[in-house]
């Protein structure tokens, strides 16, 4: 177990190799933030951490105090805390229209984060299915990757972070996009020669491609 945190660092309990953990990571360093981030488990955590989470999960974030556990909520939380660069447009229909597709990247049911995970831990029958599933959505929106430098917009956002962590690992999950995929390639290639996103592996991860 970790001793309990300092109250006054910003700190990240994360995954060393889990999508999610990946994603926030991500967020923090382009943001620059000042922060203290530990790869663990989940029973490595301080059990003061542990105690205000009740899904006992990963990542968790510490701050001012309080625990934070949703990746949504965790995203947003350090977008409003660090305003610079915004990752979430100001506009109120821009910002939901973000918030509708980090839903459905990430938490939906059959979501793409989903069709990762049962692609490395399901039967193979099921991972078969998955990557099939996977594969297709990925060409099918191919459009969108190339209308802008990020995903249907000029500057990065959450979103783009979401996306990041995933595509990273399609080679781990023996997904290859071939020539229909070029776009998304692209844009993929875009996100992974940023410095923040550089800073944010952790060793495992920089394996994986």
């Amino acid at each position: 177990m970790l001793r309990k945190p300092n109250p006054s660092s910003t700190t990240l309990y994360s995954s060393p190799h889990e999508i999610e953990s990946h994603v926030v990571r991500f967020i923090m360093a382009e943001k620059s933030i000042e922060r203290n981030v530990f790869n663990l488990k989940v029973d490595e955590m301080p059990e003061e951490i542990l105690e205000l989470n009740p899904c006992q999960s990963l990542p968790t974030l510490f701050d001012r105090g309080i625990v934070l556990y949703d990746l949504s909520v965790i995203m947003e939380y350090l977008d409003e805390r660090f305003p610079f660069p915004p990752l979430l447009p100001v506009d109120p229909i821009e910002k939901s229209e973000k918030r509708l597709m980090v839903f459905r990247f990430t938490r939906s049911e059959g979501c793409w984060f989903e069709l990762a995970d049962t692609i490395e831990t399901g039967s193979k029958k099921q991972a078969d299915e998955a990557r099939k599933i996977l594969k297709s959505n990925l060409i099918e929106l191919v459009p969108l990757f190339a209308y802008k430098p990020f995903f249907k917009s000029d500057e990065m956002t959450v979103v783009d972070a979401c996306l990041a962590a995933l595509l990273w690992r399609l080679k781990r999950l023996d997904i290859d996009l071939g020539a229909p995929g070029k776009a998304v390639n692209d844009y993929a290639k875009r996100l992974f020669a940023r410095d923040s996103f550089k800073e944010c592996m952790t060793d495992c991860e920089k394996e994986y491609n």
